[in-house]
């Protein structure tokens, strides 16, 4: 009996795991279908609206303060056109300030035309030179639509509009729920947008942090919907790949599939129960074969523990070799990180050696004449020059000082942080430099930011990298100024250091962030300095941009998360 018991646990086993796999590859194949569709219905769209704003039209409305009523007339009708053959959901033009000035639906009631949508990411990033892409419930249309947006440029080649174009994907969804599977589709913030039911649309499948409901209302994204945390006893895991889960009516495998390129994630979810009856059909079948299929399970089962046997070894080592990997990599990272900060010493040292070879300059002649006033027996006067003497080693003291302390490496701990003290150290190791260029700084600053979340000695490393760069990026003009701007709003602190230089070419923007990018002469930088300042920013929680500033030079922003001393609001 007992060898009975364990046959058929075995058979139980062997057609439970298959009857799995057959339902993970059926789940499997859906999520592709799901998420090929959807890739193919949104781009066939992205290219409309980069088309649609090559039109002679658009530019002369854009480019017109008081653009004419009867071409904004004939432009409307233009779009309904477009949008009617191209079956998108939208079509609209708005001014550089977010002011929408023509589209498909001007004559209903729901029409965009004066309606502003600068808050919204896809105008954004079109104004900045990109495709913009961008989904959410329309704050007007109260319907749900994915965005493509691209920006109108003038003869010049300079943005004057955007072009937007909005896909309808109630359609797609429509089709969906015709399968045998049910389905979501949620972003990021694991918030689902499209479904398979209408109970689980808009509702988030984890309950959402304070900051998350807070970001969600300001951007519009659900036109400020307050988002609550699926009905039920649901327990979707965002972070796994393949899970199960039950609910009070039913058990679904659930497999999720991201669609990276828009920060989607796709969840197919299958009725668990096929498993089931597989499995009990095929044990009741085994049950009656036993006697014949003995010798055969005995071998099935020998060559599944074998197999299982090789998996475990196999992930063992698997296991080994990436934690090796992995502290390898993270002692290159170190290392990397305290050779840009060397660099960096080593682009300042000419300055260093100055303001340590003056005071050691004046040391040694105060020394002199103190011993020769001592020997005038004038002591007064020789313990004035002692005096002095002492002063200037203090500050010499004071420079090494602080050198010590930006050289030294760090092991990356978040703390609460004195924003100002590290700005001051900063300076006082970028000063030789300003000082002998004859640059002149200017600084603003609160007390509202003074104290942030950051690692003190990476904090230090950015400030000096962006400082050092701006005094570089002067060398050539006429007047040499640097401004430094700390800004505190939205519980962050921002650290804006701005130079009046020839800013960065359009070219050269998008790759200022990568490794061994530098527009600098050879032999005068690596292209390291601002690629790991943006991944030390990164690593505190911050971030790290770059920009050309409005009254010309380059302006790089330092954002990180406020503190409060000690830790207490």
């Amino acid at each position: 009996m007992l060898f009975v018991a364990l046959t058929l646990l075995t058979v139980y086993y062997a057609v439970r795991q298959s009857a799995e796999q057959r339902l993970q590859q059926e789940t499997s194949g859906l999520s592709q279908q799901l998420v090929g569709q959807l890739t193919a219905e949104l781009e066939k769209h992205r290219y409309l609206p980069e088309l649609l704003a090559q039109s002679t039209e658009a530019r002369s409305l854009l480019s017109s303060p008081s653009p004419d009523l009867a071409a904004l007339a004939a432009f409307n009708q233009t779009l309904e056109k477009a949008n009617r053959i191209a079956s998108t959901a939208d079509i609209y033009l708005m001014r550089l300030d977010g002011l929408t000035i023509a589209a498909s639906n001007w004559n209903t009631r729901a029409s965009f035309v004066g309606k502003n949508f600068a808050f919204r990411q896809y105008f954004q990033q079109a104004i900045q030179g990109q495709l913009g892409r961008y989904y959410a419930l329309g704050t007007t249309s109260k319907k749900r639509g994915y965005y493509f947006a691209h920006a109108v440029h003038d003869r010049e080649d300079k943005a004057i509009g955007v072009m937007v174009v909005k896909v309808d994907i109630d359609l797609q969804e429509e089709r969906w729920k015709q399968t045998t599977a049910d389905f979501m589709v949620a972003d990021r913030d694991t918030v689902v947008f499209m479904s398979s039911r209408d109970e689980w649309r808009l509702r988030s499948l984890q309950v959402l942090s304070a900051a998350t409901q807070a970001a969600l209302h300001q951007n519009q994204r659900y036109d400020q919907q307050a988002i609550e945390r699926l009905p039920g006893n649901w327990r979707i895991n965002p972070a796994l790949e393949w899970q199960r889960v039950s609910t009070a009516q039913q058990q679904y495998l659930v497999h999720k599939r991201p669609m990276d390129f828009i920060d989607w994630d796709v969840y197919i979810l299958t009725d668990w129960s096929s498993v089931t009856r597989t499995v009990v059909t095929m044990v009741l079948m085994t049950a009656f074969m036993l006697l014949l299929t003995l010798l055969l399970l005995y071998v099935l089962w020998k060559n599944q523990r074998q197999r299982r046997e090789y998996e475990q070894k196999a992930r063992e080592d698997l296991e080994a070799k990436v934690a090796e990997r992995t502290q390898e990599l993270h002692r290159t990272q170190e290392e990397l990180v305290q050779a840009a900060k060397m660099a960096a010493l080593g682009q300042l040292s000419a300055g260093i050696n100055h303001e340590l070879n003056n005071p050691l300059t004046a040391i040694r002649a105060y020394a002199d004449n103190a011993a020769q006033f001592l020997e005038l027996g004038k002591p007064d006067i020789a313990r004035n020059n002692l005096t002095e003497i002492v002063g200037l080693t203090e500050r010499m003291a004071t420079i090494t000082r602080q050198l010590k302390t930006f050289s030294r490496k760090s092991a990356g701990q978040i703390e609460t942080c004195d924003l100002h003290w590290a700005l001051d150290s900063a300076l006082s190791i970028v000063q030789p430099k300003l000082t002998q260029t004859h640059i002149v700084l200017e600084q603003q600053r609160g007390e509202q930011t003074r104290y942030v979340q950051a690692d003190l000695v990476w904090l230090e490393q950015i400030l000096v990298n962006l400082l050092s760069n701006a005094a570089e990026a002067v060398q050539e003009q006429t007047e040499q100024r640097l401004w430094v701007v700390l800004q505190a709003h939205d519980g962050q602190v921002q650290v804006s250091v701005r130079d009046n230089g020839t800013g960065i070419s359009e070219a050269a923007l998008p790759h200022v962030f990568e490794a061994f990018f530098t527009t600098k002469t050879v032999g005068k930088g690596l292209g390291l300095g601002l690629s790991i300042s943006y991944r030390l920013a990164r690593e505190m929680n911050g971030d790290l941009r770059a920009a050309n500033a409005p009254q010309g030079g380059a302006v790089f922003t330092l954002t990180l998360q406020a503190a409060t001393h000690g830790g207490f609001p």
